[in-house]
């Protein structure tokens, strides 16, 4: 299956969001592609980015010329000498994404992450979480799905 990882920043302080956004993606090799709100696939009316407001709608991936996040939200195990930028075990990409979803917000300032975790590019529940709940809350939902746990998170900041 193909991980996908989609979303949005909005509010953000920063006029130079873009380029803060683009040394996070080069420190972490990941690709960040900045996409039109019509990609914010299986988005309902209710979590899409208000027009009126600063955002920053993405697609993420594992490299800067791929399209899906396969490694990044893949929760399986590798075999240890697997060659890859990423460690093998699925918990230690978890919170690079973590890592990288955390910087993302605090060095834009934006006011709301809105993201898409998905295998299947379908979303199939919706959570709204405070910021500093987002580390214990998708490690427990990747484990309770055993991998990425398609769903849309409302990240308030």
């Amino acid at each position: 299956m193909n991980n996908y990882i989609i979303g949005y920043l909005t509010g953000i302080n920063y006029n130079n969001s873009k380029s803060i956004l683009e040394k996070i993606a080069i420190k972490y090799g990941i690709g960040l592609k900045e996409i039109l709100p019509e990609q914010l696939f299986q988005f309902t009316d209710k979590y899409l980015p208000d027009k009126n407001d600063t955002n920053f709608i993405f697609s993420m991936s594992d490299c800067p010329d791929c399209e899906e996040a396969d490694y990044l939200i893949d929760y399986l195990d590798y075999a240890p000498e697997m060659q890859s930028k990423f460690p093998p075990l699925g918990r230690d990409r978890l919170q690079i994404l973590i890592s990288i979803l955390e910087e993302m917000v605090i060095k834009t300032k934006c006011s709301k992450l809105v993201i898409s975790l998905t295998d299947s590019g379908y979303i199939y529940s919706y959570k709204v979480i405070k910021f500093a709940e987002i580390s214990k809350t998708l490690f427990l939902d990747f484990e309770l799905n055993q991998g990425a746990p398609d769903t849309l998170y409302e990240i308030i900041c």
